[in-house]
């Protein structure tokens, strides 16, 4: 699979998670997903979709990639994490933010969510 590829997967995964769409998630994880952030491990694909589905009182989650990088099985993608309000659609909070990934086939297998792009571009290249 070529990098362009997995960049589209990658986009792909994002959108699903951005859109709140538990279907359209679930046709793109492994079973065995599995999703770090600064908090929490969540192991299996139930599990990554209840992470993915978590919501505020008047907020909604999304993630703005701004690059992509590559390198062999893994995708890094930095942005940032939005907060939007509901009613307004107006970005309430933003917060710089590292998504990497790894797919077993055409199925998302890992992601870490890193608040520290820079760390996380450092700990990519090795």
């Amino acid at each position: 699979m070529s990098g362009s590829d997995r960049g589209d997967l990658a986009t792909a995964v994002v959108t699903a998670v951005n859109s709140r769409d538990p279907e359209r998630l679930s046709a793109l994880l492994h079973p065995d997903a599995e999703v770090r952030t600064g908090r929490s491990i969540r192991s299996g694909a139930a599990e990554v979709l209840s992470w993915s589905d978590k919501s505020y009182d008047h907020l909604d989650r999304r993630y703005a990639v701004a690059a992509i990088k590559t390198s062999g099985d893994r995708i890094l993608l930095a942005g940032n994490v939005e907060y939007v309000w509901r009613e307004s659609g107006v970005v309430g909070d933003s917060a710089p933010i590292a998504l990497t990934m790894a797919f077993d086939g055409d199925l998302l297998r890992s992601l870490r969510v890193d608040d520290d792009p820079e760390a996380a571009l450092d700990d990519f290249g090795t």
